[in-house]
């Protein structure tokens, strides 16, 4: 509120008070009522005045409140402020005292380098001079050793001269055997291919071996023993054919060949007298190639290998998938050989 309205408040309530001394009763009606409304009007603008002022002294207490806080806080900043201080001046006398003792080792260790930097040059010296007392020796003795060597050069390219002569003489010779020799071993080659190419029997009396062996005469090896006119009984218990002990699945019956043949052809003889569906459905294998299968019962079979299939093996088996039993006179193998892996001629 300004001065002009405090100055008003006064003067009211000093008419006020000289009206009341004059009398009541002497005032107008109208103009006392305006005084009074002026007067109350004036005493709330002084109160709203004072708790404006209270309000004013509450905030005067909460700033000087925060100034006390900040003044303690920039004493302690203050504190820490000569702590950091502190520590800095002892990092600092520290780091010199380092560095004193740096500069010190570091002048002790110059000094001994160029102790060591004065020795190493008088030993590079020394060994300087001991190289060109070498250097001299060693181009007397290149000299000497030169001269020697030329005169062996030269007695040794005569030598070499007449070893040419002796090498060219020899290599005429050879040349002649060699083309001798190659003529011979063609000779050789071609006899042993005709004679290898001949397609003879070689199954006969061969090893056998079966899988399920009949005990009672009726051997594998009676399918080599070359024995196929008859299969009837003869003298009691004597057998041309051989017979499995069962009608079990996978019957095998097998011939070792003793060495690498191509083979040609298998003929087996089937059994006359009785049975010859038994072997229907059975496999021929040359190792581990199918030759062929028996399709119809007969007497025999002719299992003939293309020439445009050459086929090579050790062994030739005849197997049975069936239950069946496998009985047969005779199971004759026709090939070449023995071969080498490295000498087909196929």
């Amino acid at each position: 509120m300004s001065i002009l309205s405090l100055f008003l408040i006064v003067i009211c309530l000093t008419q006020v008070e000289g009206e009341e001394e004059v009398g009541l009763q002497s005032r107008r009606p109208d103009s006392l009522g305006g005084v009074v409304e002026t007067c109350n009007t004036l005493k709330e603008e002084a109160q709203q005045i004072r708790r404006e002022g209270y309000s004013a002294i509450d905030k005067a207490d909460g700033i000087r409140e925060q100034a006390y806080r900040v003044k303690d806080q920039a004493y302690e900043l203050k504190e820490e402020a000569y702590e950091i201080k502190e520590s800095a001046l002892e990092a600092r006398s520290a780091l010199e005292g380092t560095l004193v003792e740096t500069l010190a080792l570091m002048k002790s260790q110059a000094t001994t380098t160029n102790l060591y930097i004065q020795e190493i040059r008088a030993s590079l010296s020394s060994l300087s001079e001991r190289l060109e007392s070498l250097e001299q020796d060693v181009g007397e003795k290149f000299a000497a050793q030169s001269d020697a060597m030329e005169e062996k050069f030269a007695a040794q390219s005569s030598a070499l001269d007449k070893l040419e002569e002796k090498v060219v003489s020899g290599t005429t010779e050879v040349v002649a055997k060699v083309t001798e020799t190659q003529t011979t071993v063609a000779t050789i080659k071609n006899r042993q291919q005709s004679w290898m190419s001949e397609i003879r029997l070689i199954s006969l009396y061969k090893l056998t071996e079966e899988n399920n062996r009949n005990p009672s005469g009726y051997d594998s090896d009676l399918i080599t023993d070359g024995q196929f006119v008859d299969s009837l009984h003869r003298e009691g218990s004597m057998r041309t054919y051989s017979h499995t002990l069962s009608r079990a699945h996978n019957n095998k019956i097998w011939i070792e060949l003793g060495g690498l043949f191509r083979i040609h052809k298998i003929k087996i003889w089937n059994v006359r007298q009785c049975c010859q569906d038994q072997l229907v459905g059975s496999h021929i294998y040359a190792d581990d190639k199918l030759i062929g299968t028996v399709i119809e019962p007969v007497a025999n079979y002719d299992f003939t290998v293309a020439d445009n299939d050459p086929t090579y093996a050790s062994k030739v088996t005849l197997h049975q998938p069936l239950a069946k039993h496998i009985h047969i006179l005779e199971m004759q193998v026709w090939g070449s050989g023995p071969f080498q892996n490295e000498d087909k001629f196929a």
